[in-house]
């Protein structure tokens, strides 16, 4: 099997949608897997289990920082994007690569630590608390839609991105938990590019594909998908 991958730059999240909703109809009918890499701007989206109350500012602060929120139909609780972290959204048909769903998120938990072990860092997946961490701090968090096997959503590594914005809501729902980044923790990641890059060959490598970089087919520029909603209160 192989697997394409691609770096996009920076891309707002309704776009981001769009994109994996024309991907993950390519991939329904029968095409290969895919890794869509990414930076967002400042982003916080909620998922099917996210409370509401996990969200420390009202929609008007918010707005004023320009963080916009979205309700998204992923898995797991509240979480922020933007700029310095590395978005990552793997698009495959799980049936076809013969995977089960702990399988597969618990495989792109493990590429990102083989990446952050690349750098010097120790890091573990949790099955308890889905996410990579280093030493109690979640360093990525991981959030996947499964849809009759095919998987969209996907990954968030924290390299250079501004913590403070995680003191706006409760990270994953998890209270006592903090989060960090890799410059937090010392270690000069490479450029966002190259390190999805790294990402991509660590995925190859974790499940067994080869690599290729070819251009993909993103669907319709200005799209907006349909799995998600920009949050009312």
């Amino acid at each position: 099997m192989v697997l394409t991958w691609k770096y996009l730059g920076r891309v707002d999240y309704a776009r981001a949608l769009a994109i994996q909703e024309d991907m993950a109809a390519q991939v329904a009918l029968g095409g290969g897997p895919c890794l869509l890499c990414m930076e967002h701007p400042p982003t916080i989206t909620m998922g099917r289990q996210a409370d509401q109350n996990h969200l420390r500012l009202s929609r008007e602060e918010y707005r004023r920082r320009g963080i916009e929120l979205f309700r998204t139909k992923r898995g797991g609780d509240v979480t922020y994007h933007g700029p310095g972290q590395l978005i990552a959204y793997p698009i495959g048909d799980l049936r076809q690569a013969g995977l089960s769903v702990p399988a597969w998120v618990r495989g792109h938990g493990e590429a990102i630590c083989t990446v952050l072990a690349e750098l010097g860092l120790s890091a573990r997946w949790s099955d308890s608390h889905p996410g990579v961490w280093v030493d109690g701090a979640k360093v990525a968090a991981l959030g996947f839609r499964v849809v009759h096997g095919v998987s969209t959503h996907g990954m968030a590594l924290n390299l250079d991105c501004d913590l403070s914005a995680f003191d706006t809501i409760v990270p994953c729902g998890l209270r006592s938990h903090s989060v960090t980044s890799l410059a937090a923790l010392g270690i000069k990641a490479p450029s966002l590019d190259r390190l999805a890059g790294r990402l991509a060959r660590a995925v190859a490598d974790q499940f067994g594909w080869h690599l290729c970089d070819r251009d993909l087919n993103l669907g319709r520029p200005g799209k907006e998908g349909g799995r998600f909603e920009r949050i009312s209160f």
